[in-house]
């Protein structure tokens, strides 16, 4: 398997489980499901653009070395 589809598929995984986490804590805290499911989306956005400056811009991927310039 090409090293670069490991990494995207452990830095999906990745910002899955922090999305997962983000719902629990604010079910936990007594948010509105609605508000919950609403957050949901802007939590991933915010993560693939985070992700889009860290590291590589092609893949918005935080894990996959950017591609050396030449």
């Amino acid at each position: 398997m090409d090293p670069n589809a490991k990494l995207q598929t452990a830095d999906q995984t990745l910002k899955g489980a922090v999305v997962a986490l983000v719902s629990y804590v604010a079910l936990k805290r007594g948010w509105d499901i609605e508000l919950v499911a609403l957050a949901i989306p802007v939590v991933s956005g915010v993560l693939a653009y985070v992700s889009t400056l860290v590291n590589n811009r092609a893949t918005a991927c935080l894990l996959v070395p950017k591609k050396p310039k030449n």
